[in-house]
């Protein structure tokens, strides 16, 4: 008796700084993001006389769907889940029909906005209507405790080898981003940009500065390397013997980090240095 009650001490306190974590990082509460084994074969199962195939990491990096979301009864708390481990409620956590085992999922509740990353341990729930079963703690940060259930966006996430975080959530996750340290565990491609770029508030547009340049032939090449949109606006300016590059009208702290993730991969022979302000 004492001991379960020390565990269950135990998983509540990880589950406490792993949230304390994401919500530094992000703003949302989450599972802690490990890396996670990547998927690749597909499988079945059959429950109720219906036949389910699971999806491949690869299958599910677009994984973007609406449905209702539900919540386990306090009775499932230490039953085993389809993945082996205990269902407990103070985790976030949530079974899903067909996304990979140890997989990731952004939950969003569509009538408040209100987000928590889960981690797929789980299978269900078989029934036609719906589309995720949350943990009580996974219920509750979206505030769907009092309706039972919620109408919800479900995204896809992974965390690779690496810990670097891909899916349909980056977007997402890019755009709440609130530290440097957040931005770098994102594995990012060009279409996620282009989408957080047309969601982005204007006003919270940044401006970037680019010092020490040595000729002006690299200013030029370097500044068309980097404007890659007509927003954008880029102007160099002699400093001295050197040159600087000012760049403006950059749309949120996900495009800085594009800039100065391209900068890296330039900057190969001349240490540039960037200055960031708005």
């Amino acid at each position: 008796m004492k001991l379960n009650f020390l565990l269950a001490i135990l998983i509540a306190s990880i589950s406490f700084f792993a949230q304390a974590e994401m919500k530094k990082y992000y703003g949302i509460a989450s599972a802690r993001l490990e890396p996670q084994p990547e998927v690749k074969k597909e499988g079945s199962y059959r429950v109720n006389g219906v036949n389910y195939t699971t999806r491949t990491h690869s299958d599910t990096k677009d994984y973007a769907r609406e449905g209702t979301a539900s919540y386990y009864h306090n009775s499932l708390t230490g039953n085993p889940t389809s993945s082996g481990e205990p269902y407990h409620p103070a985790k976030f956590t949530a079974a899903h029909k067909t996304l990979p085992l140890g997989s990731y999922a952004l939950v969003t509740n569509l009538r408040n906005n209100r987000k928590v990353i889960v981690k797929i341990n789980d299978r269900g729930p078989f029934i036609k209507t719906r589309l995720i079963d949350l943990s009580k703690a996974s219920a509750q940060e979206i505030g769907m405790i009092a309706s039972g259930t919620a109408n919800v966006r479900v995204e896809a996430l992974h965390v690779d080898r690496n810990g670097k975080i891909t899916g349909a959530a980056v977007p997402t996750l890019m755009k709440n981003a609130k530290t440097p340290e957040a931005l770098e565990r994102i594995s990012a491609n060009p279409r996620d940009y282009q989408r957080v770029s047309r969601n982005d508030n204007v006003s919270d547009t940044y401006k970037v500065r680019i010092l020490n340049i040595v000729t002006q032939k690299q200013a030029d090449e370097l500044l068309q390397k980097l404007v890659h949109n007509e927003k954008m606006k880029g102007k160099i300016r002699p400093n001295g013997s050197k040159f600087e590059i000012h760049l403006e009208n950059i749309a949120g702290q996900a495009q800085v980090y594009q800039l100065k993730n391209m900068l890296s991969k330039l900057d190969k022979h001349q240490k540039l240095t960037v200055y960031t302000y708005n």
